[in-house]
């Protein structure tokens, strides 16, 4: 199993983005606009971004930073279908709840300048790689919209697993959770935090200790 959705169960983590609201899906075409920062979710899961191209396209046209593998995510196009979903596969199966991410001093410019940074990153996919700490689908929203790599998420899973680090990897131990290389990647990302010497030290050798387990 996913180890994200054990975190956000287990702890009631709420990962629902600031200044974020939720809108009614079969009302998404007059509600949203090009340049929308967009997501998606469910109950106990993360929420998965996206930035809309054209509201007014079949089934609303979506850029996001995606894949079926994470390792291989990559920026790429997706309907508003597929988005709520989670994959082609989940259609008629799966859906999430939509929610709108609203900001501060917006306009038509900077929702056109988000449309044009989305399509310019689409453009450099292979250059794009999928990382669950440093560059994922929020941050790639986040960079369209603000210019900034920036992902909520990221930080609170991080504040969490600094303040429970054995407990929650004595779980990750005892469970059969997959994606060890995004704990890894978590892990990374926390150690260029201001950490007292003793959680540095747990948090080497758990790194040490997935690493060797992949």
């Amino acid at each position: 199993m996913d180890f994200l959705p054990v975190l956000v169960e287990k702890y009631n983590l709420d990962l629902q983005p600031s200044h974020s609201e939720r809108i009614d899906v079969q009302s998404a075409d007059t509600l949203l606009y090009p340049g929308a920062h967009i997501a998606a979710s469910i109950r106990h899961e993360h929420f998965h971004h996206g930035i809309v191209i054209d509201p007014a396209a079949p089934d609303i046209s979506i850029m996001h930073l995606w894949g079926r593998n994470k390792n291989v995510g990559r920026v790429q196009m997706t309907t508003m279908p597929i988005f709520l979903a989670g994959n082609v596969d989940n259609l008629g199966k799966k859906t999430r709840e939509l929610y709108l991410v609203n900001y501060d001093g917006d306009t038509y410019e900077k929702q056109k300048e988000t449309v044009k940074v989305a399509k310019e990153l689409l453009e450099k996919a292979d250059d794009i790689v999928y990382d669950l700490a440093t560059l994922n689908c929020e941050s790639f929203a986040c960079f369209c919209r603000t210019g900034r790599w920036d992902s909520e998420q990221v930080t609170k899973i991080k504040h969490l697993l600094k303040d429970k680090l054995q407990e929650i990897f004595q779980e990750v131990e005892d469970a059969n959770i997959k994606d060890g290389q995004g704990i890894i990647s978590l892990i990374n990302a926390i150690l260029t935090d201001v950490l007292s010497p003793t959680d540095k030290e747990v948090l080497v050798q758990l790194l040490e200790k997935y690493s060797s387990s992949l």
